[in-house]
């Protein structure tokens, strides 16, 4: 059976033989190719339509350092995603994580810092940076008690012409040589929860507080750009979750979030409420997945804005075909807060696929596919489309090399926002534990919570030896 964690290659036995195979197992589509906005991104992990409860993520890796690095080049068509012309160039990726995970008798602690570094060769007013540091303690409480609390902090930038950034245009200082826009961000909850060790039933109530905040506010210029977008939100969740199997469960949800803006009026100001019931199974070892649907209903404090009220939904379905292959589809329908004055909000429908296939002990192939509609509340609407295909070779036990390329294009009702690029790049990827002499290299590693994302370290001497 191949054991598989998200984002990364990792390796496990072809079932009946002594071979290590490696496979690309990005079982989440939406982490693909074109970037969440980075001021959506928290509320895309956390909202209630996405979120999965950390009831549903436990602490269970060893307790150990989990340090990692990814680098990229990749040569680009039209690296700024310009509207009027395409400038290409090359752009330099570091991407180095280190997690850590320990115990302090009961209790349990995770904490991850994750970095993005970017240089360009032509164009360097684009160079930025992103720096993140997350952090959850795990409270054994009693027997039928525990308390999770968790938060993070970080300093990020959003990448041009992704769902619902803001446009570079009516900024001082020409906004297409601004630099990407900056986000700033702090985050910080708990979860109460019952009955997680005792039975089939389990209970969480729960807490979080998101803040955001971007650069570019003191470069706006003209009435509709000058007003801030900076925001905080406060919400309040109940989760219940009935395991009536070893591999099945049925979830609830009821959020209410309370977003407010940072500015003098108050008509962006507004209070989301959800309601949500999903399915999480396993019928078979070849097939998982992951699905919910519900209703969110967002009203403005000022009567004369537009609210939302509709349907939402979400799902995740893995399928191995066989050992050696797996297709990944997602599906999504989402309310967010965009981050420039597009609109009060807009409604973001998701529909991917990817396919992952291991061609020998060494060697592995990945292809993705997905469409994303984005409907904003003034009228506009913007079509995505983005693929790619990645070609991976295992070179060490704990690096990973690959070939790949991509393709994105937004398809807007306004002409000025359409644009095409195209890139082709390589890719390195490490996983370090195994370098620095880890006390647990022999132990068997548990399931992936949390980033940094890991590898399962394999020693290459094994592969002679039988199962």
């Amino acid at each position: 059976m191949l054991n598989k964690t998200k984002g990364k290659l990792v390796f496990g036995w072809f079932a009946g033989t002594a071979a290590f195979v490696p496979v690309l197992s990005n079982a989440n589509v939406v982490e693909r190719g074109l970037s969440p906005p980075a001021n959506t991104y928290q509320s895309y992990q956390n909202a209630s339509i996405n979120r999965d409860s950390g009831n549903n993520q436990p602490l269970n890796l060893l307790n150990d350092f989990y340090p990692s690095i990814e680098v990229t080049v990749s040569d680009h068509d039209n690296v700024r995603r310009r509207t009027d012309v395409d400038e290409s160039d090359l752009l330099f990726t570091v991407s180095p994580a280190l997690g850590y995970r320990t115990n302090f008798g009961r209790h349990q602690f995770y904490a991850a810092y994750q970095g993005n570094f970017t240089f360009h060769q032509d164009i360097d007013q684009e160079d930025a940076e992103s720096n993140a540091l997350n952090a959850k303690l795990g409270l054994d409480l009693s027997r039928r008690w525990d308390l999770e609390l968790f938060g993070g902090l970080g300093r990020s930038f959003e990448e041009r012409g992704v769902s619902g950034s803001r446009e570079f245009t009516g900024f001082r200082n020409n906004g297409f040589d601004s630099g990407p826009e900056q986000v700033d961000y702090v985050s910080y909850g708990a979860d109460l929860i019952f009955g997680r060790k005792i039975g089939i039933f389990q209970a969480v109530l729960g807490f979080d507080h998101n803040e955001t905040s971007f650069d570019s506010d003191d470069l706006a210029i003209g009435s509709n750009f000058a007003d801030s977008r900076d925001r905080e939100s406060d919400s309040i969740h109940l989760d219940l979750n009935w395991q009536f199997s070893d591999k099945t469960s049925l979830f609830g949800r009821a959020q209410i979030t309370d977003i407010d803006y940072d500015r003098a009026d108050t008509f962006l100001d507004s209070t989301q409420t959800d309601y949500l019931v999903g399915l999480r199974w396993k019928p078979a070892n070849s097939l998982s997945g992951t699905v919910g649907v519900g209703v969110s209903d967002k009203d403005f404090d000022d009567p004369a804005r537009t609210d939302f009220d509709g349907g939402i939904y979400y799902g995740n379905l893995n399928y191995s075909i066989n050992p050696f292959s797996v297709i990944s589809l997602s599906a999504s329908r989402t309310v967010e807060e965009p981050g420039g004055e597009i609109a009060d909000f807009y409604e973001s429908e998701l529909l991917g696929i990817g396919w992952d296939h291991a061609l020998s002990p060494l060697w592995a192939i990945g292809l993705y596919a997905k469409g994303i509609d984005d409907d904003f509340e003034s009228g506009r609407q913007d079509k995505f489309f983005d693929w790619g295909a990645e070609l991976s070779y295992l070179w060490k036990d704990w690096l990973t090399a690959s070939i790949y390329y991509g393709e994105i294009e937004r398809d807007s009702s306004r002409d000025e926002f359409d644009y095409e690029d195209q890139y082709i790049g390589l890719r390195l990827r490490s996983d370090l534990r195994s370098l620095f002499g880890s006390s647990n290299d022999s132990q068997k590693e548990p399931e992936l919570f949390g980033k940094p994302k890991k590898t399962n370290r394999t020693k290459r001497t094994k592969r002679t030896n039988s199962n």
